[in-house]
């Protein structure tokens, strides 16, 4: 491989680092362009941040069942897509888990533990590569970890969702419209997980996900709480910081740069250009000796104990306990591997042996409790000529 020229820059938010590589470009124009990247980022996180009480997210967990809140068209597209993945996954992808959490531990202890709205002191610090570093250097994926207008915007979304023109909504999504509704939206997934979950409907969701998303033309887009005893604690942690990097990378289209690799926090990262960019994956495992992939237009994202410990709730078992130690997901799409690493990590190896093979796009390595490893789907990432 070539050797190439590299620009980075890093910036905090959503309590990590996130940072922007850059080849084939000159510093000045890499650094303007980063810049315009850190800022949708950080755009992003003014939605989905649970920690800042005039976010959207926030704002949802606050909603009382009948009521309507207008959100962002980003809003809307993380929360779709989350849903669509618990489906794919047969529920071992939840937003929701904190809501199950605290269910599960009223029930064990009588009471319900109480969050502490504090962020990871723990800042990881990351020395960032230098133009003319070899590209094997750059990076290594490790793991991871009232507004005044609120109550206008409700009282806005409630109004208009009432006097809607209902054969002009055109998606209504979520668990609350039963299967022969006719304004169900059409999931745009291929077979598996979810094409079986759909022969027995939806309603098994109802308390998991228990929100309905809803588009108008024009592009309104709200959510709404329909379930009487549902309870709402939305968390993005494991989807928010895939998309946010998906969502931002489309800036580096209109820049006119093909080739960069993006990184959140270590764990997640989306490469593209005409040559692959290598990626060391980190866990230090003896199986693993090679130690990196390369990749092409696709992300890679990993979810696993060695930062945080013992620390991933299954949201089917209700238990902080996960079925393996560590798992490594490549997808085309950042969102997507984002949410599958974490589900894969309470999924048994069978039910990642199905999902794999109904969803050729995908790749997954895991390592198990017993510290054998099990790679599925095998992709040409393990050479720089892929």
């Amino acid at each position: 491989m070539k050797e190439r020229k590299i620009f980075s820059f890093s910036h905090q938010a959503m309590a990590t680092f996130f940072e922007v590589f850059v080849s084939g470009q000159d510093e000045a124009y890499a650094r303007s362009a980063a810049h315009e990247f850190f800022r949708e980022i950080d755009r992003l996180e003014g939605f989905f941040s649970r920690f800042d009480e005039r976010s959207e997210i926030s704002r949802i967990n606050r909603l009382k069942p009948g009521e309507v809140l207008p959100v962002s068209l980003e809003t809307y597209e993380c929360l779709k897509l989350s849903f669509e993945m618990m489906v794919e996954t047969g529920g071992a992808f939840n937003v929701n888990f904190r809501a199950l959490k605290k269910e599960f531990s009223k029930k064990e202890t009588g009471i319900i533990k109480g969050e502490d709205g504090k962020k990871n002191s723990k800042k990881q610090k990351r020395q960032l590569s230098q133009p003319g570093l070899e590209p094997s250097e750059i990076i290594k994926i490790g793991f991871r970890r009232e507004s005044d207008g609120s109550e206008k915007a409700r009282e806005a979304g409630r109004e208009k969702y009432k006097n809607r023109n209902k054969e002009q909504v055109i998606v209504t999504f979520g668990p609350g419209v039963h299967d022969s509704s006719s304004k169900q939206s059409e999931i745009n997934l291929a077979s598996g997980a979810y094409a079986e979950n759909k022969k027995i409907g939806l309603k098994p969701y109802l308390k998991l996900f228990p929100l309905d998303l809803i588009e108008q033309p024009g592009g309104y887009c709200a959510v709404r709480l329909d379930i009487p005893d549902a309870v709402l604690d939305l968390d993005l942690g494991a989807v928010g910081k895939g998309y946010a990097l998906e969502k931002a990378a489309g800036i580096f289209e209109a820049w006119e740069i093909t080739d960069f690799l993006v990184s959140a926090g270590g764990s997640t990262v989306y490469a593209c250009g005409s040559e692959p960019w290598p990626v060391a994956v980190g866990g230090g495992f003896d199986f693993f000796k090679p130690g990196k992939i390369y990749l092409k237009n696709r992300a890679l994202s990993g979810s696993g104990h060695e930062v945080k410990g013992e620390h991933i709730f299954d949201p089917r078992k209700k238990c902080q306990r996960s079925r393996h130690l560590a798992a490594w997901v490549s997808h085309p799409s950042p969102a997507v591997a984002d949410a599958l690493s974490a589900a894969f990590m309470v999924m048994s190896l069978e039910e990642i042996r199905k999902y794999a093979e109904s969803h050729p796009e995908a790749w997954a390595l895991v390592l198990t409790r017993n510290r054998k490893s099990y790679l599925f789907k095998k992709l040409d990432i393990f050479e720089p000529g892929s």
